[in-house]
């Protein structure tokens, strides 16, 4: 489903058997059980109870909050059975890549800024939710006459979307007026909304630090030009 979830599950093969982005979550790999890679941290947490599975998540969500970008993109992965969810049922928001990199930037968003002092249990759960939000507000704002919310699910005030929404969208129309390729826009959703670093994509494709700033510097100066998602992409 979506290019940005194909992008996502590609990335994760790599960096469930890297040694080096264990190492770097010990404490991480510790709760789960002792695990050796981040595969291991992913079956456990699939296996785990509640308690348990909390126990990691926690951890992870701690870290991403103070920058940590590896730590994100773990819980992300995590959470990747609800973002698909998510995916699925705001149909209203566009065809399927753009509705799965709304959800894949909804649920980033709210990994990134959550409340863990005041909300410490049930990680997943309120992540997930706090997302929906997002993206249940995204339609009232921008496809509200596509279709029908329930009135209990209206939220008691419409938030301006988050940049990260906006570029996703913004990605999705690009690539459909040929004014980026595809492959670029992956590269900008990795780095601007999945929240990788350059230098670690171009280590693990392979590739040239100044090959992929080029490249996106390039596409991101052919969004701004159209006019279509500067101030997201800036």
């Amino acid at each position: 489903m979506g290019s940005v979830l194909e992008l996502l599950d590609r990335e994760w093969r790599h960096l469930a058997v890297d040694d080096r982005s264990a190492r770097r979550l010990a404490e991480v790999c510790e709760a789960a059980g002792g695990a050796t890679s981040l595969a291991d941290v992913e079956r456990f947490v699939r296996g785990a109870d509640a308690p348990g599975a909390d126990r990691v998540l926690r951890l992870l969500v701690a870290r991403a909050v103070e920058g940590d970008e590896l730590a994100a993109r773990v819980l992300l992965q995590l959470l990747l059975p609800g973002v698909r969810r998510l995916a699925r049922t705001w149909w209203a928001l566009g065809d399927a890549d753009e509705r799965a990199a709304a959800a894949v930037a909804a649920v980033y968003h709210r990994i990134r800024r959550y409340p863990l002092a005041r909300r410490p249990r049930r990680v997943a759960s309120n992540v997930l939710m706090d997302a929906a939000a997002d993206l249940r507000r995204a339609v009232r704002r921008g496809r509200a006459g596509d279709c029908a919310l329930p009135s209990e699910w209206e939220p008691p005030a419409a938030a301006p979307p988050h940049p990260a929404v906006e570029l996703a969208d913004a990605l999705s129309d690009a690539v459909q007026r040929g004014l980026v390729t595809r492959g670029d826009a992956e590269l900008i959703a990795a780095s601007r909304i999945a929240g990788t670093s350059l230098g670690e994509i171009a280590r693990r494709r392979g590739a040239k630090l100044r090959t992929l700033q080029w490249r996106r510097r390039r596409a991101e100066a052919a969004l701004a030009g159209s006019g279509v998602g500067a101030g997201a992409a800036a």
